[in-house]
């Protein structure tokens, strides 16, 4: 594997015409296409999570790609007042912050996080915010980043797909109503397999259609621990679901838990 780069440094990546979907895709059209992802789940997957890791309320905690804040939200409720939450995109930023006025947010790239070294007792990342750029190295940044910030013994949390799964259950096209607009979506692999694509089409916002992408790389159990063992974060255990139950091949999550080491 690549060496990763030094911090301070963002990698260069080979240009394609989806390399920065990220940067467009979450916006305010993005809260309503995922607007079953709510604040009861939020709170359902934070409440799964404190169980496992030994998290204290006073303990410095970052959600890292925060979205809009549901995350954060939900760990306030519980108690833990000590939670800054990071995110790239500003329409997400921006409800999150009209949501949670006292809120603690900042806007930053997760492979460059504005983030004192060893200064975070316990990171999490929810939904799938792991895999989006095109390289590993560039991928492999967000673990070194993560295990910076991260004090000695610190915990974290990644919640994944598993790539088994995304294969298995595969839907190649859908079409739902939202409201007065339509929402299509295909999804296909990438030419290689390493890639879950889905185009996105939302119809009757606005005057014209609205375009998105998502390109997520799926990486496999055994190459996630290598990752992250290369990352200096070590994996205590890995869930398939938030309800606790062992992670195999047909699980429909990846989460992967444990400490800096």
């Amino acid at each position: 594997m690549s060496k990763p780069p030094n911090p301070g440094e963002i990698p260069e990546a080979k240009e394609n015409n989806h390399d920065g979907w990220w940067r467009e895709w979450f916006n305010h059209i993005y809260l309503d296409v995922y607007a079953h992802r709510d604040e009861i789940q939020a709170a359902e997957e934070v409440r799964a999570t404190l169980a496992v890791l030994p998290v204290g309320p006073e303990s410095r905690i970052l959600d890292l790609c925060c979205g809009n804040g549901r995350h954060c939200r939900a760990l306030r409720r519980a108690g833990y007042r000590r939670v800054v939450g990071v995110d790239y995109s500003f329409p997400l930023l921006k409800h999150a912050m009209a949501e949670s006025p006292r809120g603690n947010y900042v806007r930053a790239d997760m492979r460059l996080l504005p983030l004192a070294t060893a200064g975070i007792d316990a990171v999490f990342s929810f939904f799938t915010s792991f895999g989006y750029f095109q390289t590993n190295v560039e991928n492999l940044a967000v673990l070194h980043e993560i295990a910076r910030v991260l004090r000695p013994e610190g915990h974290f949390m990644l919640d994944y797909l598993n790539p088994a799964y995304v294969r298995e259950t595969l839907v190649a096209e859908s079409v739902k109503a939202h409201g007065d607009y339509i929402i299509r979506e295909k999804r296909c692999l990438s030419p290689d397999g390493d890639r879950i694509e889905k185009e996105i089409v939302i119809e009757n916002w606005g005057v014209r259609d609205h375009r998105y992408h998502e390109s997520v790389k799926l990486y496999e159990h055994d190459t996630m621990l290598h990752m992250l063992e290369s990352a200096d974060l070590q994996v205590d255990g890995t869930f398939g679901d938030f309800d606790a139950t062992p992670f195999l091949s047909h699980s429909p999550r990846m989460i992967l838990y444990g400490r800096r080491k």
